[in-house]
């Protein structure tokens, strides 16, 4: 049976996915390994430039995943790279180094491709007609409208938790006026896209580390919930709320202390929910239903559409 490995170059860390591809619609994931590297620490100067520290990590990475994926004998290997390296000015540099190191030529996705992929992951994992789709990576935020199982539209926002953390020093306790602002600035951002009204009380399908992060801080701090996977989890807006302004009363070091909080997030998790909570006024949401699928996914179906 053919496999293949997946490698996803993002900006909180780099995913590595290795599947068989089968006939039936179903993924048999034979390996999956999570490096955590925030890319962004290592931007250097204004532009950005990605540092050769950061290059070097990145590539020990890339090297370690194509190890694994040589000893499952994929046939293919695919790797692609989101927001962080699609932003530096040294790209080309980066992926000529990239290449010469480890022979793999890395992908950089548009906004649209990452949107896009993260369409496929869904309609082939959970049962949805017509909702918002948010991906929120480390760097950016991608937004689209399904409708009736159709990808309609889509926007691309350099809105990720880690440059609005940065933006508005987001990192300890948040006072009432940032919370404004941060408001007021993403809504004008919002208003760039009209067709963001036409999806109003849609529910919202996430995608990405942060948004799962704070459902299990809301599982691991509620009596009602048991649940041991988060795919297909559901919160309410008065749900995130609450974990919202729990979260963000607390300076980091007491942040950390929450059941639940990831270490490695707990620096970013207040932009994360922020976001969401105004994402949600905005269109008027009530539910958020978490995919534990992405881009590794949505490539795997298309790999194996290709192949039929």
């Amino acid at each position: 049976m053919k496999s293949i490995g997946i490698i996803d170059l993002g900006s909180n860390s780099l995913k590595l996915l290795i599947a068989e591809l089968r006939e039936s619609k179903k993924i048999n994931v034979l390996f999956e390994r999570k490096h955590q590297i925030r890319l962004s620490d290592y931007y250097i100067d204004d532009l950005p430039n990605l540092s050769g520290m950061g290059i070097y990590k990145l590539i020990l990475s890339i090297q370690n995943f194509k190890e694994k994926c040589e000893a499952f004998n994929c046939t293919e290997i695919i790797a692609v790279a989101t927001e962080t390296l699609r932003k530096c000015a040294n790209r080309d540099i980066v992926l000529k180094e990239i290449k010469k190191e480890t022979g793999l030529d890395v992908k950089i996705l548009t906004g649209y491709e990452e949107s896009y992929l993260g369409y496929v992951s869904t309609i082939n994992t959970l049962n949805y007609n017509s909702y918002f789709l948010v991906d929120m990576g480390g760097a950016s935020v991608e937004i689209a409208l399904i409708k009736n199982r159709k990808f309609k539209n889509y926007a691309s926002l350099p809105l990720g938790p880690i440059p609005l953390s940065s933006k508005f020093n987001m990192f300890n306790k948040i006072s009432p006026f940032t919370k404004n602002e941060f408001k007021n600035y993403i809504y004008n951002e919002f208003n760039k896209y009209p067709w963001l009204k036409q999806g109003k009380n849609l529910p919202i399908i996430t995608i990405g580390g942060s948004m799962k992060n704070i459902a299990q801080i809301h599982i691991c701090n509620s009596d009602n919930y048991t649940e041991t996977s988060l795919h297909n989890f559901q919160m309410s807006y008065s749900e995130l709320s609450h974990i919202n302004n729990k979260i963000c009363s607390l300076d980091y070091s007491d942040r950390i202390s929450i059941k639940g909080v990831s270490k490695k997030r707990a620096d970013v998790i207040c932009a994360s929910s922020n976001f969401m909570k105004y994402f949600m006024l905005y269109i008027h949401g009530k539910k958020i239903i978490i995919n534990n699928y992405g881009i590794r996914e949505g490539i795997f179906y298309s790999c194996l559409e290709k192949q039929t």
